[in-house]
């Protein structure tokens, strides 16, 4: 099973940071999943919100800003919003790149395609079907995933994740069963479960069978590997 930090381990740390990517991977994270923004120059950004405003001290829409802008702004403990570039230097697990805008995705694809070992360790997800179909068309060998902020039946989650042409189906937990999971594998797609907070709904993901999960709190599932 695939643990996947959240924003790093933004239970402990601020969110999509490159503090909060590294505490993630010593905590033992396989993964780390992250947010894919676009400043208004053009450069491929770690950010959550279409705001700066709840995660930094300044305010204003990622795409109004420059990165000089974004880069002057404090994103917790002193920490800065990191490029892409920045991170895939810092971190070298796999990655979940979501991608929040549609500016991002040329730029994000240029990216993998330059880089094969890259490609091969992250995997592109979205709530979006447009923006997933986007990825493939310019990246047909990406690996994609479809996020599902309530999870539908499996009957939905199936038809929709093919719509997309995704192979991962990210499914919140509180709407899965270990037989709806079954027929999501029979039927050639992986499923990862999320939120995980606690030791007990990782137990949980596991009697389900699930592919992956994803936590706020690496710390309190897993042996730090440091």
């Amino acid at each position: 099973m695939i643990i996947t930090g959240h924003r790093g381990a933004m239970g402990s740390e601020p969110e999509n940071t490159l503090r909060s990517f590294r505490r993630g991977v010593e905590a033992g994270c396989d993964e780390i999943e992250l947010d894919l923004r676009v400043t208004a120059d053009d450069r491929l950004v770690v950010l959550h919100d279409a705001t700066v405003d709840r995660t930094t001290n300044g305010s204003g829409a990622v795409e109004d800003l420059t990165f000089d802008e974004l880069r002057a702004l404090d994103a917790g403990r002193g920490e800065q919003v990191p490029t892409w570039e920045e991170t895939i230097e810092a971190v070298d697990v796999r990655f979940q790149a979501e991608v929040k805008a549609a500016r991002a995705v040329p730029l994000l694809v240029a990216s993998l395609e330059a880089d094969p070992e890259l490609a091969a360790r992250t995997m592109v997800t979205s709530s979006h079907a447009d923006i997933l179909l986007a990825v493939r068309r310019a990246l047909p060998t990406a690996t994609t995933g479809l996020i599902f902020g309530r999870t539908p039946d499996v009957a939905d989650v199936l038809a929709l994740t093919r719509a997309a042409e995704a192979e991962w189906a990210l499914c919140g937990i509180a709407g899965l069963t270990a037989d709806g999971v079954a027929k999501l594998h029979a039927e050639g797609l992986s499923v990862t479960a999320w939120p995980v907070p606690d030791p007990e709904t990782l137990a949980e993901a596991t009697t389900l069978g699930v592919d992956g999960i994803t936590t706020d709190h690496p710390n309190l599932l897993l042996t730090p590997t440091h």
